[in-house]
């Protein structure tokens, strides 16, 4: 079998997650839909928990590219001794590009969908999310939150308010119809965006 199947399985598998949720997912499906026989998902990932780990790789893999250049920016940052202001900046620029990116949102629709029903329910397979994203940008984001706030707050402060960080950009991002609606808004634009960014800001960014 060629590689060209496995990442057509995994185009497809992609989609059917996104929109009928791990449960409701049939690998045959899936299967049909790529016109490949049944045996391919075995070979490539031995069963559908396999293949969900493999959508859930996707994710990492597309967010990673979507956020590689702050990373790299971070990098270079750290090292020279930025002060707070540079920091704060550096901060808010990571955040706006995260909410941007689900909440637009600028990363692929049906990637959101999944990354968001993950962190709303998380699955067996979590732990892919946890060691691929959240232990490498949460601690980015309290280390800024540190710098920025000068030596004012903690290590421990500064990981909690990132957990309460992120709970607060996923509800925005997961409760768009709702907020759009109480606020009169008629959809989330770049207009949108930036005010919700700035109330981010003034919560999380001292």
């Amino acid at each position: 079998m060629n590689s060209g199947s496995k990442e057509k399985i995994l185009d497809i598998a992609v989609k059917e997650f996104a929109e009928k949720g791990y449960e409701a997912v049939a690998t045959r499906d899936i299967c049909a839909k790529a016109n490949i026989n049944i045996s391919a998902i075995y070979y490539y990932f031995q069963n559908k928990r396999g293949l969900y780990e493999g959508v859930l790789c996707r994710v990492v893999e597309v967010l990673n590219s979507y956020l590689g250049d702050m990373i790299k920016e971070y990098n270079e940052f750290k090292k020279y001794t930025p002060v707070a202001e540079e920091c704060r900046k550096m901060l808010q620029r990571i955040i706006h590009k995260f909410i941007e990116g689900i909440c637009l949102p600028k990363v692929p629709k049906e990637i959101v969908t999944i990354y968001l029903m993950e962190y709303v329910k998380p699955s067996e397979c979590f732990h892919i999310f946890e060691d691929s994203l959240n232990k490498v940008y949460m601690p980015i984001i309290a280390d800024l939150l540190m710098e920025a706030n000068e030596g004012r707050m903690t290590e421990e402060n500064a990981t909690l308010s990132t957990f309460m960080l992120f709970s607060q950009i996923f509800n925005v991002a997961v409760r768009k119809d709702s907020i759009s609606k109480m606020m009169g808004w008629a959809n989330y634009s770049e207009k949108e965006i930036k005010k919700i960014c700035e109330v981010i800001d003034n919560s999380f960014i001292l």
